[in-house]
């Protein structure tokens, strides 16, 4: 008891600062308590552009209301089906501030830093507002119906939303052939082609080029195959998002159900981490000691599986789980998956050869390459080697 009374002590003596404006506008004050913010938690951008550009109606001078946070949040609703509802106000924010600038050049929005999005006007975002929706409506459906993507975390750069939006924007003949080979040609480029804001106004000069006269021309792609043999699982690596991107967009199938898609809507819900199988079970690679703990988390060793799958598999040999499920189709079903038939073989075998792991990774960085390749059709198509000096070149 006498722990809580100076408890209470200390909350009813505990002093509150307490400023009262009167008479002035939301912009001034936005501009105030953000001076007044420094010292504590930096307010949120989107906060304050929603702050600054809101305006209250007034029906007798004929002046709509203006709520952005009511226009985002409308349009999630309106797309409330789609994993793509869930991309974070500030990215909406960036997506928006690209679109306003190229709409008005002059009105001071340079660029998608925080400095440049707290220049947006109240009277830019309501005109591009509706042309606006239906860009990023596009956007989210090229990734989700035509990339089948089903969710943002896999996108392997975040511009790409800037970008593709700004191309969609006011574009009534959308190449899709052009955007599926911008999409992959960055995702996979050997070199980080859209890792900062120069990058990124390069880039929608490019695609708006596109879109204003149909040509487009890309450089020689170069892929290191080493880089793509010893990737593995990162939540915010490119390669590793892209590489996932791949096996999402061949649309895999269930190994025990081949006529079902194993990704859905859902698949992304429960976890940042996908629902990955390990092909050559980790348990199984330890216990038998096959191969490194390098080749065991290649993501050339997985693939998505639905749940009751991956749990029926748990950490058997790949000899016997793939018995379980050898049916006339499962041909088709490994090749949905990227995965080569060879280890379908060697389950009819029953035997494994000496590195077998080893054997397989290599056969899938190259039906992986192959799919690309042709992703890339018309492109000068570059893979070398740093794992392998002896062979460096291949195009």
């Amino acid at each position: 008891m006498q722990q809580l009374r100076r408890i209470r002590e200390a909350l009813y003596n505990y002093k509150i600062s307490f400023i009262e404006l009167r008479g002035i506008e939301v912009a001034e004050v936005c501009q105030i308590f953000e001076r007044i913010n420094q010292a504590g938690k930096p307010l949120d951008i989107f906060d304050i552009v929603v702050a600054k550009t809101f305006r209250v109606e007034d029906k007798k001078n004929n002046i709509s209301g203006f709520y952005l946070r009511e226009l985002i949040n409308n349009f999630r609703e309106s797309i409330a089906s789609s994993q793509y509802a869930k991309v974070d106000d500030w990215t909406l924010l960036q997506m928006l501030a690209v679109v306003v600038k190229l709409e008005y050049p002059k009105a001071g929005i340079q660029n998608i830093t925080n400095k440049y999005l707290n220049e947006l006007k109240t009277e830019h975002i309501e005109a591009v507002w509706s042309d606006f929706k239906i860009a990023i409506a596009k956007t989210f459906d090229f990734f989700d119906n035509c990339l089948h993507i089903k969710g943002g975390r896999l996108i392997p750069y975040r511009y790409l939303y800037l970008t593709i939006t700004a191309y969609f924007y006011r574009n009534h003949k959308a190449d899709y052939s052009f955007l599926d080979k911008y999409f992959w040609y960055y995702s996979f480029h050997n070199a980080d082609l859209l890792i900062n804001t120069t990058h990124l106004w390069q880039h929608i000069e490019f695609v708006n080029q596109q879109k204003a006269n149909g040509t487009y021309s890309f450089n020689q792609f170069d892929i290191d195959k080493n880089s793509i043999r010893k990737s593995f699982y990162s939540y915010r690596g490119r390669l590793s998002r892209a590489i996932l991107s791949l096996y999402a967009n061949h649309e895999p199938k269930d190994w025990a159900k081949p006529h079902k898609d194993v990704l859905s809507d859902v698949y992304y819900q429960l976890t940042d981490k996908p629902n990955l199988h390990h092909i050559f079970p980790v348990n199984f690679i330890k216990q038998s000691g096959i191969a490194s703990q390098i080749e065991c988390d290649s993501l050339m060793n997985i693939a998505y599986l639905s749940q009751i799958t991956n749990l029926k598999i748990s950490d058997k040999n790949p000899l016997d789980y793939l018995k379980e499920y050898n049916e006339p189709g499962l041909e088709t079903v490994l090749r949905s998956h990227l995965i080569p038939t060879l280890i379908l073989e060697w389950s009819r075998a029953n035997a494994l050869p000496e590195h077998a792991l080893s054997i397989f990774i290599e056969e899938r960085v190259n039906l992986l390459l192959e799919a690309l390749r042709l992703k890339l059709d018309g492109i000068e198509f570059n893979v070398f080697d740093m794992g392998n000096r002896t062979n460096n070149i291949s195009s």
